[in-house]
């Protein structure tokens, strides 16, 4: 029996006007990622064909590709009830091979031509399956499985085992953003419900060599890959600033106490840079409120003066307990609590202003070329291309001359 994999979206199908191009975009997304396979589009769904040495890993995938509400494994039968019958048995033996046992069975009549009606249907394929499986039973409150029966224009289309995905919207529907990312907890969770809401990212990271080693980097490089495998088949960019210079010139003119806020208006300048040579319009953070110091409502504003992109901030209603709850589950929170410096902890002020004023913040930076220091880190620092986990080429960083 010839199997595939039977894709289901929920958020997409209210979006009316823009569904066949949110559909569009997530059929594209999945053939990036699964190379040699067919997929198509029918009424509601997406039948992905893969060949049957990789229906694991295929099942893997479509677990973390976002837009995807739910998927089964299934296959095409005819109308006539014998073979409907073989069929949802031979399901409902490799759902017993998992060790499942009991099964409700759920049929949708979308072609009316079909002379038996949904609730007649439905016991007769579940008197099979008890008659050839005597060891399964049925339970139509908390079934372990369900045989889904879709009667169609095309077909009889019968799945099982309907497994839960990442749902939200496919990457690259809601245009692209830059993730300001570190070594810690939040900013991955940030990018990841990022991605999750439909935008195709990339990440920009500051260093501090030799305050932060290698394995600093290393740790961020490992994240980056890690957000790749979620950006829908995509290129993802990860762009390394080596920031050590600007944060002396900053320790060495900036009052102590503004030297944080400083030091993230020109992590802002930066990224902007960035991100407008790139055609980038949204800036995202993993800042949230009151967590440190430099995330009070008053030096937020502050920072975000440093840019006239959208700083979307994906964790302001999380609490931290939420944040690692989600970092674990989308694989990040090992790496991320790695004992190892970022940037963030080096020159850090023993008593940092948290309610900033621009008045103020222009009148220490007065003796400071933000615009000199963000071009000179831009030209020292690198880019690496990043698809599916894997690391495609390292590259210096060319910004054109209108965009710096």
């Amino acid at each position: 029996m010839n199997r595939f994999v039977v894709v289901r979206y929920g958020e997409i199908a209210l979006k009316k006007g823009n569904r066949k191009l949110f559909e569009k975009v997530l059929v594209n997304n999945i053939k990036r990622q699964l190379g040699r396979s067919t997929v198509e589009r029918i009424r509601g769904r997406i039948i992905v064909s893969v060949p049957s040495e990789r229906l694991r890993s295929s099942i893997e995938i479509m677990s973390r590709t976002f837009g995807i509400q739910n998927f089964s494994v299934g296959t095409w039968t005819s109308y006539d009830l014998e073979d409907i019958y073989l069929t949802s048995v031979d399901l409902a033996k490799d759902e017993m091979k998992r060790g499942r046992k009991t099964f409700k069975v759920e049929t949708r009549r979308l072609d009316k031509r079909f002379p038996l009606k949904s609730v007649e249907l439905n016991p007769l394929v579940g008197e099979r399956i008890l008659e050839e499986l005597p060891e399964t039973s049925v339970d139509i409150h908390n079934p372990e499985f369900k045989i889904e029966i879709e009667i169609r224009d095309e077909g009889v289309l019968i799945s099982s085992g309907k497994t839960t995905a990442s749902g939200g919207l496919p990457v690259g529907v809601s245009g692209r953003a830059l993730l300001l990312l570190s070594g810690g907890i939040d900013s991955p969770v940030a990018g990841w419900l990022a991605q999750k809401r439909g935008l195709d990212l990339d990440a920009i990271h500051f260093s501090s060599p030799p305050y932060t080693g290698e394995r600093s980097f290393d740790k961020v490089l490992s994240l980056a890959k890690t957000l790749s495998i979620y950006n829908g088949g995509r290129e993802f960019r990860l762009y390394s600033m080596h920031f050590t210079d600007a944060q002396i010139a900053v320790h060495k003119h900036i009052e102590e106490r503004y030297s944080l806020v400083c030091q993230r208006r020109l992590m802002m300048k930066i990224a902007s840079k960035i991100a407008e040579a790139q055609r980038i319009i949204a800036i995202v953070t993993g800042e949230n409120l009151g967590q440190v110091a430099s995330q009070t409502l008053e030096n937020l504003r502050v920072i975000e003066e440093q840019t006239e992109l959208i700083v979307l901030r994906p964790l302001l209603s999380y609490d931290k307990i939420e944040t690692i709850e989600l970092a674990k589950q989308i694989g990040t929170f090992e790496t991320s609590i790695l004992p190892y410096e970022d940037c963030c902890t080096v020159f850090v002020p023993s008593n940092p202003v948290t309610k900033a004023r621009l008045f103020d913040i222009n009148r220490v930076e007065a003796g400071l070329n933000l615009e000199c220091l963000a071009k000179d880190i831009i030209e020292k620092s690198k880019m690496y291309r990043i698809k599916n986990g894997d690391i495609l080429e390292v590259k210096s960083i060319e910004i054109p001359e209108e965009a710096s």
